[in-house]
């Protein structure tokens, strides 16, 4: 077998690329109660366009889970998962169109019942995912908690609504060997496949992230108070506004017992002490340390030996200490638009970890400004929340003059400023760095912020 290719198959690759690209794309529109399949596609430009809701689902922390286990329970994990997500999706309407992985796609069109009444795309996705939540943590956690090692999962849905362009992609078999099978797929191409995805992305274990589209067609009844949250979630120094809702069950779960989850990450009175435990072992470290130094000064003959013993130290304090901060600065990121989650930690906790933050971050070397823009959002919503706009408005305006990708502003923070006659501190950063072309912002950012703060003061 000769591998590679020769003149005579790069020639034939160089064609097809050729007619591939210089083929117009025919745009059909459908209106079926089921996607296409490759079957009913053609090997061209020819797309068909559909609206569609758009539901990905994968399981939290996959690569930690296959690291600890063996790959006979893995197979469990993953054909219990994959069966019991394609059923969900199949008694909602909708169809399984990808499996990537722990992660598979499902696709939703609006049909009619037998009345004639319109079930809508967006409604038959949530009341999937609604279902494969009431499965994941009344059924399958049960199954793999007595069944395979112990094992429990949780999975982060994303949805979005909207149209999207469904081609045929890949090689027939008879074009290069008709005893080859062929290899093709479906490509779904769109802002709403693409964002469907990174909702699934940023969603946590045991919670569902819309788009705004998506919340905006839910059905009233879907619409359960208390249910869905405003969010804003970061990625890659981009923001994805949305709504959440977290352990959004189906209505039966009365008759099913009690939901099996995870341990969750965060715990406040727990983790509180935990905290404060670290901090106090590295303290207890660094003066270990110290004294180690000052007995090395009158050990001239073992100084190469215990130096090198003394490096080690340092290098494994300086980890602690590293360790510990990005620990504490978890706990502020965790707290980013979840009001709720803020009010019931309390004020202290949030002052103990913003100052054990700033004392670990000057530990190893970060100036004062440095550690308030790396948090900056998570610190604004922490004091604006507990009307401590001071502070929150120097954050803020250090954020205008440091951070490059965003602003993040809070009206009563805002207002504030107006009324202490110091809001031409956050106008000058964001203006100063508009008319800086030596560095990259993103200016059309930077321009709305601008633009949302000027209305705020205007009473807009």
């Amino acid at each position: 077998m000769n591998l590679g290719l020769n003149k005579e198959n790069f020639n034939n690759i160089d064609k097809r690329l050729e007619t591939i690209t210089k083929q117009e794309v025919e745009q059909i529109e459908i209106n079926t109660e089921l996607p296409p399949t490759t079957n009913n596609l053609t090997d061209s430009n020819k797309t068909y366009a559909i609206d569609a809701a758009i539901l990905f689902v994968d399981i939290r922390k996959s690569t930690d889970l296959t690291d600890t286990s063996k790959m006979k329970s893995m197979v469990k994990v993953y054909r219990s998962f994959m069966r019991a997500v394609v059923a969900c999706v199949r008694f909602n309407g909708g169809v399984t169109r990808q499996f990537l992985g722990d992660r598979i796609m499902g696709v939703f069109t609006d049909e009619k019942d037998e009345n004639g009444n319109i079930i809508s795309a967006v409604d038959k996705a949530i009341s999937c995912a609604r279902s494969i939540q009431t499965v994941i943590d009344f059924s399958l956690n049960k199954h793999l908690k007595n069944n395979v090692n112990n094992k429990t999962i949780e999975c982060g849905i994303g949805i979005d609504y909207g149209r999207v362009l469904v081609s045929k992609i890949g090689m027939y078999g008879v074009e290069e060997n008709e005893q080859k099978e062929n290899e093709t797929d479906c490509v779904w191409v769109g802002k709403t496949t693409n964002y469907a995805s990174k909702y699934s992305d940023l969603a946590e274990g045991g919670q569902i992230f819309v788009s705004e589209n998506v919340y905006n067609n839910i059905s009233n009844d879907m619409k359960t108070i208390n249910i869905w949250k405003p969010t804003i979630k970061t990625k890659s120094n981009k923001y994805f506004k949305g709504y959440t809702a977290n352990d959004f069950y189906l209505n039966i779960i009365n008759e099913l017992g009690e939901p099996i989850k995870p341990e969750k990450f965060l715990d406040s009175s727990e983790n509180d002490s935990n905290i404060q435990n670290m901090y106090n072992n590295v303290l207890k470290k660094t003066k270990e340390l110290t004294k180690l130094e000052t007995e090395l000064k009158d050990k001239e003959i073992k100084l190469k030996e215990e130096q090198a013993n003394i490096n080690s130290k340092e290098s494994n304090y300086k980890n602690n200490v590293e360790e510990l901060y990005y620990k504490v600065g978890g706990y502020l990121e965790y707290a980013f638009c979840k009001s709720e989650y803020i009010e019931k930690m309390g004020i202290d906790f949030w002052k103990k970890c913003i100052e054990m933050t700033y004392e670990l971050g000057e530990t190893l070397s970060y100036s004062k400004t440095q550690i308030k823009s790396r948090f900056a959002c998570y610190l604004i919503d922490i004091y604006d929340y507990f009307e401590m706009y001071d502070e929150a408005y120097e954050v803020m305006v250090v954020m205008a003059q440091e951070n490059g990708h965003w602003v993040y502003t809070k009206r009563n923070t805002i207002l504030w400023a107006k009324k202490n006659y110091i809001i031409f501190k956050i106008k000058d950063a964001i203006n100063e760095r508009l008319e800086d072309y030596s560095t990259y912002i993103d200016r059309e950012d930077y321009r709305k912020r601008l633009e949302e703060i000027e209305k705020i003061c205007n009473g807009g």
